[in-house]
C-alpha cells in the first residue's frame, strides 16, 4: 500500500493554498463518490473542495462543526490520502502559456492602489492592441457571458474547479459551450472602466464573486 500524507492540520486548508496532497484528497474523495468537482481536482484548496470533504463527513456519520468541509483529524485518517496524487499529465496543446498570446503583464495581479475598488487589483493585466487575440488558457467550458459597467464585455472560462475571467473585451467569438485550450474566445479592447485596450485576466474559485480572486497562475 502507498504511503499515505499525515494530517496537516486544519488550518492548512483555507483560500489560496497549494499543495499536492489537495489534489490527492480530492481524488480520494471522487474515489468515495463525494466529489462535487466538475472539472478537476487540482492542487488548490477551493469552495468546491470543501463541499466535496463535507460530503466525505457526512457519508461517515458526522454532524454539526464536524461536518463543516475542513478536514478534521478522524475523518482524514479515514478518508486515507495517499502522499501523492495519482499523475495525470496534460496531454500536449492543453495549456497555453498566455491569454494574449505575445503579449505579457503589464499590472501585476494585487498590486494595490485607489484605482481598484478593492484597493488592490483583482487580476492580471495583458495591455495589447485592440482586436488582439484572447484565447483559452486551459480547455474548459464557458460558464458565463456579458456586460458589466467595470468589466465591459466578458466572458468566464471553468475549468479544474475555477472560473478565468477576461474583461473588458471588444468581441468575444464564443458564448456557451466547451473550448479547447489555445482557442480564440474574444479580441482584446477597452470596453467598461478602461483607460485603454487590455485584458483584465482574473482567476476565480468556480462560482466565486468578487472578490474572491487568487492568483493567475499566468
Amino acid at each position: 500500500m502507498s504511503a499515505l500524507a499525515p494530517f496537516p492540520g486544519s488550518t492548512f486548508f483555507h483560500k489560496g493554498q497549494r499543495s499536492p496532497v489537495i489534489a490527492a484528497m480530492g481524488q480520494r474523495l471522487v474515489a468515495e463518490k463525494c466529489g462535487k468537482y466538475r472539472t478537476g481536482p487540482g492542487p488548490e484548496w477551493t469552495e468546491v473542495d470543501q463541499q466535496s470533504y463535507a460530503a466525505w463527513q457526512h457519508k461517515i456519520g458526522l454532524k454539526g462543526a464536524d461536518a463543516n468541509g475542513i478536514p478534521g483529524k478522524v475523518s482524514w485518517d479515514r478518508l486515507q490520502v495517499p502522499a501523492k496524487a495519482k499523475a495525470k499529465p496534460e496531454p500536449a496543446g492543453t495549456r497555453v502559456a498566455s491569454p494574449a498570446p505575445g503579449h505579457g503583464v503589464t499590472t501585476p495581479y494585487r498590486k494595490k492602489g485607489p484605482h481598484w475598488s478593492l484597493g488592490y487589483h483583482t487580476g492580471a493585466d495583458y495591455a495589447a492592441p485592440e482586436g488582439a487575440r484572447c484565447v483559452a488558457v486551459v480547455s474548459g467550458s464557458i460558464a458565463r457571458s456579458g456586460h458589466d459597467v467595470s468589466f465591459g464585455k466578458f466572458l468566464v472560462l471553468r475549468a479544474h474547479g475555477f472560473d478565468f475571467w477576461y474583461c473588458h473585451l471588444s468581441e468575444r467569438t464564443v458564448t456557451t459551450g466547451s473550448v479547447k485550450a489555445g482557442q480564440k474566445v474574444g479580441e482584446v479592447g477597452s470596453t467598461g472602466n478602461a483607460t485603454g485596450p487590455h485584458l483584465h485576466f482574473e482567476k476565480r474559485p468556480a462560482g466565486g464573486g468578487f472578490g474572491s480572486d487568487v492568483r493567475p497562475i499566468w
